[in-house]
């Protein structure tokens, strides 16, 4: 699978860099967490503070197509970002629980 940035724009207001991407030679739809870590790693960006707003495979067609968000930092992503497609692109938090003390 290989990823090319096909454009780049900046939004100093949210704190982002808005990336439209493209997947060749990819048998299937590329999940998400492929997506990220190839983003990743072409922008040399922190895969935490990316999220990917869209993927779109064509039908019978080997190329896919898509938009992230990549934020200065992750602090700034949870602020700005909908919580679910930060939990779409990451996955959901696991919640810590907090056992109470029995007999009290």
């Amino acid at each position: 699978m290989k990823i090319e940035i096909t454009q780049t724009k900046k939004n100093p207001l949210l704190f982002r860099e808005e990336v439209e991407f493209k997947v060749i030679d990819s048998a299937t739809t590329p999940k998400r967490t492929e997506l990220l870590e190839k983003i990743s790693a072409h922008t040399n960006k922190d895969k935490k503070a990316i999220v990917i707003k869209e993927v779109k495979t064509e039908f019978g067609s080997k190329e896919t197509t898509g938009k992230a968000a990549i934020y200065e930092s992750e602090e700034k992503m949870k602020k700005i970002e909908a919580k679910y497609m930060i939990e779409r692109t990451h996955g959901k938090e696991e919640k810590k629980e907090v056992k109470k003390e029995e007999g009290k």
